[in-house]
């Protein structure tokens, strides 16, 4: 068998190796005549995959070691035959811990009030749940907006979008992005959409960047309908406007749920789909590295959320994300620049991996919150 996977894919050589020759590609250059003899493509979300890509070869099946899956013409994939696996929810607590790590580094350097306040959260799939789980963490209330997974009698109590924007201070998206039906996500911050925000407000993308409309974003921030702008994603991506990221408080090349645990999920998830597919027996698997430095030390004298912040920064400096971008955004090549950094990225690990030491016994608070986001509390 010959297996073709994406060489950001982490462990895919060698979780994919025991059932054929495998070969590495990079996302974006992958050509028809590349899978000439290739019976399984392994990609992430770089990579489209139509018809386009896959008529006149062998290809039985395709995986994605991604949630989402507007890269993939699933219908071109059921017509010819080919199986085809996702990852869903392989990067959910990934993304859940970019947010926390980006409303912490906004309320201690930014001055940003949490406590009391309340998050929309647009989209209550896997990663929305994740969303759900932390916020409370960081002293917000909680409100929810999922019109498909509302009528589908998903449990929950949900509000129209209308309403979710006049109720929140902060709104965060986990959608996928899709371009037709009545619940289309295309766009869906729009300037109808963000002429609607009473007041400055909060917005964090980490779903996909063609969700929101840059242009309304600019005009958002211009005209104090938006306060704080964080953004994973961009429309046009690797091709970014430079202005829009210019003018966000927090950017990021699209690596929200790039943690080691939840790369490695991913793949894990279309490993055990692959063996499904071709009725293979298991001889491989993904190994979870631990941190190298595992014990995090309470800063002495410190209010609960910076404390919070220091630890959550010693797991990962979301900052660090930032400056590099930002610093390549008056390069011509600014797009070449935005995927040498997804490639490049440095080893994450989620906040599980960690245990907090020397809190102070009054801060009773501290220890239940960091326990919430999932650190252990000696």
């Amino acid at each position: 068998m010959l297996i073709f996977i994406d060489e950001n894919i982490p462990q895919g050589r060698e979780a994919f190796s025991a059932y054929g020759e495998v070969r590495t590609f990079h996302g974006r250059e992958l050509k028809q005549a590349d899978l000439k003899q290739a019976d399984a493509l392994l990609i992430r979300s770089i990579t489209k995959v139509n018809a386009g890509l896959l008529d006149g070869t062998p290809v039985r099946f395709v995986g994605t070691a991604t949630i989402g899956v507007d890269h993939v013409d699933q219908e071109h994939l059921r017509n010819a035959g080919i199986g085809f696996a996702a990852a869903p929810g392989c990067n959910a607590r990934s993304v859940a811990e970019y947010f926390t790590a980006a409303l912490l580094h906004l309320r201690v350097h930014r001055g940003l009030s949490l406590e009391g306040k309340t998050v929309g959260i647009i989209g209550y799939g896997n990663v929305g749940k994740q969303i759900a789980r932390v916020a409370p963490q960081l002293g917000l209330k909680v409100l929810l907006c999922d019109p498909p997974l509302q009528q589908a009698g998903e449990s929950g109590t949900f509000l129209s979008m209308k309403d979710l924007i006049a109720q929140s201070d902060i709104l965060t998206t986990h959608v996928p992005l899709t371009k037709t039906g009545a619940h289309a996500t295309l766009k869906m911050l729009n300037r109808e959409a963000l002429e609607r925000f009473a007041g400055p407000k909060v917005f964090m993308n980490t779903s996909r960047g063609e969700v929101a409309d840059g242009d309304a974003l600019l005009w958002a921030l211009a005209n104090n309908k938006l306060s704080h702008l964080v953004l994973d994603v961009f429309p046009g991506e690797p091709h970014i406007d430079p202005k829009l990221a210019d003018s966000a408080d927090l950017i990021s090349p699209h690596i929200a749920g790039y943690s080691i645990q939840g790369k490695l999920n991913g793949t894990a998830q279309i490993l055990d789909a692959f063996l499904d597919h071709f009725k293979l027996e298991k001889k491989s698997a993904v190994k979870m590295p631990v941190p190298p430095q595992p014990v995090i030390a309470w800063p002495r004298g410190v209010d609960c959320e910076t404390g919070m912040h220091h630890c959550v920064k010693h797991c990962y400096d979301i900052l660090h994300d930032d400056i590099g971008l930002r610093r390549s955004l008056n390069d011509p090549e600014l797009a070449k620049h935005f995927d040498h950094l997804r490639k490049t990225y440095p080893v994450r690990h989620q906040f599980a991996g960690f245990s907090v030491t020397g809190i102070p016994r009054e801060e009773n608070m501290a220890r239940h919150r960091l326990r919430g986001l999932g650190f252990t509390v000696e």
